[in-house]
């Protein structure tokens, strides 16, 4: 789900500006442990049911453009599948942590945080851009 252009276009930055902290990402990865890798596996390669890999090229190409808002917001949702919606949100924006670092997102200095305003203001991008 690729959000619509203004939403991009408003956005004040990209991922790549160092969006968590690597304390984050740790507690994000116990937190996927616990709830996550049953089906998207350790390693987030993605499940043999079609689950889908969160890390690697197809991730990266399905959420390019989308604010950070939009993917916290699918995990706080929908996620685990046998009880959607039933993450605590500090554990989805650490989820988002875990899931960035593994894709290659340098960590910063603040942490990410669950307001969803503050998210739109964060675009996933594929690759750094100048």
């Amino acid at each position: 789900m690729v959000p619509p252009p203004a939403i991009a276009q408003s956005a004040k930055g990209t991922v790549w500006s160092g969006v968590y902290t690597d304390t984050q990402a740790e507690r994000g990865q116990k937190a996927f442990n616990r709830s996550c890798a049953g089906c998207h596996h350790d390693d987030l390669s993605g499940g043999d049911d079609n689950q889908p890999a969160l890390q690697g090229p197809n991730f990266r190409s399905k959420w390019d453009g989308a604010t950070l808002a939009e993917l916290y917001d699918f995990i706080a949702s929908n996620m685990p599948k046998n009880n959607p919606g039933s993450l605590p949100l500090s554990d989805c924006v650490d989820v988002v942590s875990f899931v960035l670092k593994t894709n290659g997102v340098p960590s910063g200095q603040a942490e990410l945080t669950t307001d969803i305003k503050a998210l739109e203001q964060i675009v996933f991008t594929a690759k750094a851009r100048p």
